[in-house]
């Protein structure tokens, strides 16, 4: 891929940035890279031109060239060249000297490590988009008694994916697991402990553990694992045959409940420590509910603004939970859109249940 800084814009459009050249192998300039020597050219005039390789061979390439004064210098990153720097000299300056090559040298080395941790940067974030993608539930299960919503969206302050993660797992006797949880840090490594705990939950969400002793499970995993970052975690277990929820909280932010009658509270849920802190006993909350009920589970990019307490702008979100919209859908989205009209946000996951419930005579599973 080109970039290019020349003064006379309008003469380069074959060396526009991003245009992709392709060297194969035995052309003079897959030589060029493959010596790794830097070449010093004082006088670039029409026998030079001449024999420019074919790959820059180009009408504005000769524009820029002729009569200049270039130098050619490697850009050399752990043993290997990821391509080169040409520096230019006007024909009315001086032309460069040999004394001039540590100089550029100098410049090629940091452009080199900064393109070699750019694409490390890039990869890296590419692998954690892909493993959190993987393991987002989607579409929305269909369960009895539950209609379900979320969004999920990455960061818009930096390319690299956090580690939100949230699950919605059915259970014995119609019951629903849910779960939201938050990994500290962004990137790579925060995606692959995030994927770790989402399975980890997954796995001790089948042996029908209550709240509690899930996320105490969950945090001896943690310790195994030997990682040193923490992460959140809220998992709540609503029997729609009952109108009973117990939930359970490692460290994460209380979820907020609106009544079918336009009552909202956000819900008490005892806080243990995150996950990861190690030999932790996680208390739970209980409560009814009643049928048309919406329980909204969040991490902190919804509702984190500078200056602005986050338990008060919880307050604030079930207020505006409380208007009437046509479907499940439309209230998450309409939230998303009142919570950051400009998109500018930290890692954002919403969970949404509307707790419907099952007439006591439904069959059970």
């Amino acid at each position: 891929m080109a970039a290019v800084h020349h003064e006379d814009l309008d003469c380069r459009e074959e060396l526009r940035p991003g245009k992709t050249f392709v060297y194969t192998t035995g052309t003079a300039m897959a030589r060029f890279l493959a010596e790794i020597e830097p070449v010093l050219i004082p006088h670039v005039g029409d026998e030079v031109l001449q024999q420019l390789p074919a790959e820059l061979d180009s009408p504005a390439a000769r524009l820029v060239l002729k009569g200049s004064s270039v130098l050619l210098v490697h850009l050399v990153a752990h043993g290997g060249a990821l391509g080169f720097l040409v520096f230019g000299r006007k024909p009315d300056r001086p032309a460069f000297v040999a004394a001039d090559l540590t100089a550029c040298e100098e410049v090629a080395e940091r452009a080199a490590v900064a393109l070699h941790n750019a694409r490390i940067h890039s990869d890296e974030a590419t692998a954690s988009a892909v493993l959190q993608r993987s393991l987002l539930p989607t579409p929305p299960p269909r369960l009895p008694g539950v209609e379900i919503a979320y969004r999920y969206h990455p960061s818009s302050h930096t390319t690299q994916v956090g580690g939100d993660w949230f699950d919605v797992i059915p259970l014995p006797g119609h019951r629903v697991g849910l779960v939201i949880g938050d990994v500290a840090g962004h990137g790579l490594h925060a995606a692959v402990i995030m994927g770790q705990l989402h399975t980890a939950v997954r796995t001790l969400a089948t042996l029908d553990l209550p709240p509690g002793r899930l996320l105490a499970q969950l945090d001896a995993f943690a310790q195994h694992l030997g990682h040193t970052q923490l992460a959140t975690c809220l998992y709540c277990v609503y029997d729609p045959t009952t109108g009973r929820s117990t939930l359970a909280s490692a460290g994460h932010l209380p979820p907020v409940l609106v009544g079918p009658d336009g009552s909202n509270d956000l819900l008490k849920v005892p806080v243990g420590a995150p996950i990861g802190v190690g030999s932790v006993t996680f208390d739970t909350l209980e409560l009814l509910t009643d049928p048309g009920s919406l329980l909204l589970l969040c991490t902190d990019g919804l509702v984190e603004t500078r200056g602005q307490d986050i338990e008060e702008a919880l307050h604030a979100l079930g207020r505006r939970l409380t208007a009437q919209h046509s479907s499940l859908e439309d209230t998450c989205e309409a939230l998303m859109r009142r919570q950051h009209p400009e998109g500018h946000h930290d890692d954002i996951t919403v969970l949404m249940a509307r707790l419907n419930g099952i007439p006591c005579d439904s069959p059970r599973k």
